[in-house]
């Protein structure tokens, strides 16, 4: 039964929750919530499970709840108790047979009375209908606490237990190893205590029988193959639309879901994704133990067992070094896109702006000047007249060939009198150039259009950034610097204008026929990618490209001011133009061959964690005396037969 997880905001801190990395405060889409419950439906199965964040505290939480119950889906709805009213309504108000709760509760606490008067009402109104889950995050906590608040609201006997495990970033407090066996004694007198009196205890995922006695195994009913045998893919199904295997590997795989047929494939491909980390346990008897060959034991937590052997990656400063004070988990500030013009009519256009208004700085087109070009094939422009004419959204112009077929003295004066026109009479405010002679006449000309240093200039320095400062308004990096952000962030500095990243460039960033393929486009059709035979040779190469997934913008934020979108051939189909925008501008998880790249991006589906992109931004770029692409390749075979 999957996890569905419709808001990361939380009104409480544990310390040893795994918090989200992403945005705080982000909710899951009523119509994401919707098609995923739809998903699991369609799956077979017969429960979800509803979290957070805090669930309850989601603005459509009484919406998404309704949703599931009408598809005759049996819903568990896991809260800390501090829900708004409305919330706690919906849940008094659902069928007992097809909804209920689990408490969170918070043993060990120091509570104001105003928190104990809000937990005793859900309580209170909930009655059967909710039941008690702990968390203990170390030895000595007072488990008695939850089965008194039981005894006291008459609710039911039955107690999840959970141990607390680390994230791969060590970020949250969790049991040692070490501690499990002062654990389970401590469980085991607990035990003892209420067992007379009808209660039971639930084991949650990572224990191991060997930390617990016959005596405790027997008295919670539980044999040590149904105990060892639950470390498995959920999946947790996060609001920003990816799926992981559980949220202590939350940091190991992230796989878009857009596009799944199944919650099985998730559920295989993530628990396949965790295999090769299924080579030690969470001692270091587990080797040598007989449960373990026998198959009744999976050796605990995948989590705890990476930490012991150092599998885990170490939490990295590398974003935050070149950030330097600019938080990647902070709430995304409003960015500004420039994305490019397909030739849909009029109406396409004026859905765009409805839906994302300021967020589109600009919508870019070739110009039409006779013999310039504008560095990519000819596209149809049918309706681009009728766009102009409209000034619905603001409108720039590629003027950007790799070379001019002419002296620029003989081209200038074609390219400024069209520039002039476009300005003039059909309101296009801005320009993007690859040439500083041209920019300078354009300026003098019309010293009001906002000029865009393109990413044909290769400006990979911060002497030749500096050189552009008082010329041009933006910036377009070269694209070989999309993984470096460090160098970006020394542009930035030399520039002292607008950076605008190219986010699904699929080229790779030390391709040395780039030019080439730019100019034959540029001059006749377009053709072949010139690294076609090298690309299928070396699979992995693939990973290289200059793109950044738009769940991974987040790591960028305080580097880039504004963002362009490629792709007039690759998004020239409009449904698939708006998905795109739209999961960028949103930031939700799209795999690698979704994003519209060129023939040199991912072609299949292929997935990318955040964790490996991180590395993809720490390693040296030099390929030859690297592995890290070729190592993450591996463990993609499976994904497109299982998903």
């Amino acid at each position: 039964m999957p996890n569905l997880h419709i808001i990361t905001e939380c009104n409480r801190a544990c310390s040893y929750c795994f918090k989200d990395r992403r945005p705080p405060g982000k909710e899951m889409p009523v119509s994401q919530a919707r098609h995923l419950i739809d998903l699991v439906r369609d799956s077979g199965m017969k429960e979800i499970r509803i979290l957070g964040g805090e669930p309850t505290l989601h603005r459509e939480f009484v919406s998404i709840l309704g949703y599931a119950l009408d598809q005759g889906l049996y819903v568990r709805v896991f809260t800390n108790g501090f829900m708004p009213a409305s919330s706690l309504e919906a849940l008094q108000k659902a069928p007992e047979k097809n909804c209920r709760v689990v408490l969170n509760f918070p043993i060990g606490v120091n509570r104001r009375p105003d928190e104990d008067s809000k937990l005793n009402r859900a309580a209170r109104l909930l009655g059967q209908k909710m039941s008690v889950g702990i968390n203990i995050y170390r030895p000595g906590m007072p488990l008695e606490e939850a089965s008194r608040f039981v005894d006291q609201h008459g609710l039911t006997r039955t107690i999840r237990v959970g141990m607390a495990h680390p994230r791969l970033d060590r970020a949250n407090s969790f049991l040692h190893p070490r501690q499990y066996h002062r654990i389970s004694e401590e469980l085991e007198l607990w035990l003892k205590n209420i067992k007379p009196r009808n209660f039971m205890l639930t084991l949650d995922c990572g224990f191991v029988p060997c930390m617990f006695s016959p005596t405790f195994m027997e008295m919670a009913e539980l044999s040590a193959e149904a105990l060892g045998s639950r470390c498995n893919a959920i999946p947790d199904l996060l609001p920003d639309s990816t799926a992981v295997h559980c949220l202590p590997l939350a940091e190991l795989d992230q796989l878009p879901i857009h596009g799944v047929r199944s919650i099985q494939g998730l559920r295989d491909t993530l628990q396949h994704r965790t295999l090769s980390f299924r080579k030690t346990g969470v001692f270091r008897e587990c080797s040598s133990c007989d449960l373990w060959h026998r198959s009744l034991c999976q050796g605990g937590c995948v989590s705890a067992a990476m930490l012991r052997s150092h599998y885990a990656p170490k939490k990295s400063d590398t974003i935050t070094a070149a950030l330097k004070g600019a938080k990647p988990d902070a709430e995304p500030k409003p960015t500004a896109w420039a994305v490019p013009y397909i030739d849909q009519p009029l109406e396409f256009w004026q859905a765009l702006v409805s839906d994302h208004g300021t967020a589109i700085r600009e919508v870019y087109f070739p110009i039409s000047a006779t013999g310039v070009g504008s560095g990519r094939p000819a596209q149809p422009q049918e309706h681009l007249n009728s766009l102009l004419e409209a000034k619905i959204v603001p409108m720039s112009v590629l003027v950007n060939p790799l070379v001019l077929p002419q002296t620029l003295e003989a081209s200038a004066p074609r390219i400024i009198e069209e520039l002039l026109r476009l300005y003039e009479e059909k309101g296009v405010f801005a320009a993007t150039l690859n040439d500083r002679r041209l920019a300078e006449l354009v300026r003098a000309r019309i010293p009001a259009m906002r000029l865009t240093a393109s990413c044909l200039f290769d400006i990979a320095e911060a002497s030749q950034a500096r050189t552009l400062r008082d010329l041009f308004d933006v910036l377009v990096p070269a694209t070989r610097l999309t993984r470096s952000p460090n160098r970006i962030k020394t542009l930035r500095e030399a520039f002292g204008g607008t950076i605008r990243m190219l986010v699904n460039e699929g080229c790779l960033i030390d391709c040395l026929d780039r030019k080439q393929h730019i100019y034959e486009m540029a001059a006749a059709a377009a053709p072949e990618s010139l690294c076609f035979q090298r690309l299928e040779e070396t699979p992995w190469l693939r990973l290289t490209g200059a793109w950044i997934l738009p769940q991974h913008l987040h790591l960028y934020n305080g580097i880039s001011d504004e963002y362009k979108l490629a792709g007039r051939v690759t998004l020239r189909n409009p449904g698939n133009y708006q998905s795109v925008l739209n999961a960028y501008l949103n930031r939700t998880a799209l795999w690698p061959n979704q994003i519209g790249g060129g023939p040199a991006s991912v072609l299949r589906r292929w997935s990318m964690s955040q964790t490996e992109f991180e590395l993809l931004l720490q390693c040296s770029h030099v390929c030859a005396d690297c592995t890290i692409c070729s190592r993450i390749a591996q463990g993609q075979q499976s994904i497109e037969s299982l998903i």
